[in-house]
């Protein structure tokens, strides 16, 4: 089903009210930085920005905003971690460089030269610091940490679950967002009322309205009855819109009018009924860059966007992997058949991969590791390649730019691997995403991607 309740009873009223008057937040001594626009339309701008989390870009919710027309909307963003300066790029435009070095995700020394568009900027670490709210627990929900990221991203969430705004989650893959709105819902006043997913990635683009809104009989072929969309089934409560950058553009102002109002128009009725909704989004995307290539709409962004939550990758929380590996393991044991849990050399390796899965990735590596044994020497087992699956040499045209042909390549490899997956499992979905260490919906959407499947049925 599209419309997915959530089964698990809710926390009583009065254990939830004890929670949210009760946050349990300390702080950290964070360094500020300085930032300098030596070159460009804002040359001389001066920002003393936090070090903790700081956003550079043209958008009006950066914390540094720049006049330069090829500065993205969401440049790049900055922070100190352990004395260190991370520049990670936003996915922007034209790029960011430290020190004439392109660069995705890097450290910079303390004077570096950072240019963007064709501004640049001085950097320099002061002595002054700002106090960098972290929560004291470790587990808020059913999210669990004691690193310095999730201890401060527990703390935001300590704050925005109280209010009744809307969120917007963003994070990769496999890090947690369903479980951030699951527990911003449990830990709220709504906690007692519905709670309601909808997955936009997983419903016909010609469906998507009705499903959402609801729709009476007779307003489309196979109408055969009213039907309650997502915004009804969660009056009172909330609704998680689960890869909302999926949603169509069509739609979206449709989507906005709701938001604003308070009232939702079922398809094919002229009738307008009031709903009372806290929406939770999230997305795997970097929103602020949808908006700027015209792929998602600016209201609706900022409309969804009046409280934000960006999750942590796993591998920017490694002293998490411990603590993680043992709660799946309490788990997972009597599933698995495991007669003794992981050695610490296994999790010591765990601790040295790079993880593109993130947490759904690690806990899969957990099962795989009880459930087949670690060899000696402390590695974790991992699925190895089928052998009889070769790869041909790609084919070099000259004539082609090498980032198109690369590109060109990447694709074939990614829609053969995705075949081969596939066919080695016999076409089981959430077999070939635990393979290839990506959740079922990537598979899915490179199936239909590439016609490996037939479009679903209106």
């Amino acid at each position: 089903m599209t419309i997915d309740r959530a089964s698990r009873p809710a926390p009583p009223a009065d254990q939830a009210t004890q929670d949210m008057s009760r946050p349990r937040v300390a702080a950290l001594p964070i360094r500020k930085i300085r930032f300098e626009v030596v070159e460009g339309p804002d040359q001389g701008l001066v920002a003393d920005l936090p070090g903790s989390q700081s956003r550079i870009g043209t958008g009006k919710e950066c914390h540094l905003v720049l006049q330069d027309p090829t500065v993205s909307r969401v440049h790049l963003a900055v922070r100190i971690e352990h004395d260190a300066i991370r520049i990670i790029d936003a996915g922007s435009r034209n790029g960011t460089r430290i020190d004439g070095i392109r660069v995705r995700d890097a450290y910079a020394r303390a004077d570096s030269l950072i240019a963007i568009g064709s501004s640049k900027l001085r950097l320099r670490v002061l002595d002054d610091v700002v106090d960098f709210p972290v929560s004291t627990r470790t587990r808020f929900g059913r999210l669990l940490g004691r690193s310095t990221a999730m201890r401060h991203t527990f703390a935001v969430l300590e704050r925005i679950a109280p209010t009744d705004m809307f969120v917007l989650i963003e994070g990769e893959n496999g890090t947690g967002k369903e479980l951030v709105a699951e527990a911003i819902h449990e830990h709220s006043a709504r906690s007692a009322e519905p709670y309601v997913i909808f997955d936009c990635s997983a419903v016909s683009p010609t469906l998507i309205e009705s499903e959402l809104f609801g729709h009476v009989r007779g307003a489309f072929t196979n109408a055969v009855t009213d039907r309650v969309g997502a915004f009804e089934a969660a009056n009172g409560g909330t609704l998680f819109l689960d890869e909302i950058g999926e949603l169509p553009l069509d739609l979206q102002p449709k989507l906005l009018r709701l938001l604003e109002r308070g009232e939702v128009q079922r398809v094919g009725s002229n009738v307008r009924r009031r709903v009372d909704v806290r929406v939770i989004a999230a997305t795997n995307r970097h929103l602020a860059g949808e908006v700027e290539r015209g792929k998602f709409r600016e209201d609706l962004y900022f409309r969804l966007a009046v409280l934000h939550v960006s999750l942590p990758p796993l591998r920017e929380r490694l002293d998490d992997i411990s603590l993680l590996v043992r709660h799946f393991e309490s788990e997972l044991l009597s599933r698995t058949g495991a007669s003794s849990p992981l050695s610490d050399e296994v999790i010591h390796s765990f601790m040295n991969r790079a993880w593109p899965g993130n947490v759904r990735q690690l806990r899969n590596e957990v099962a795989r590791a009880l459930s087949l044994g670690a060899p000696k020497g402390g590695q974790a087992p991992s699925v190895q390649p089928d052998p009889t699956i070769q790869a041909a040499p790609p084919s070099i045209d000259l004539s082609e730019p090498l980032l198109a042909g690369s590109k060109r390549v990447a694709e074939a490899y990614e829609k053969a691997y995705v075949e081969a997956t596939l066919a080695k499992t016999g076409g089981n979905v959430s077999r070939a995403a635990e393979i290839a260490q990506v959740n079922r919906k990537f598979i899915q959407r490179a199936m239909k991607r590439w016609g490996m499947r037939e479009e679903e049925p209106e």
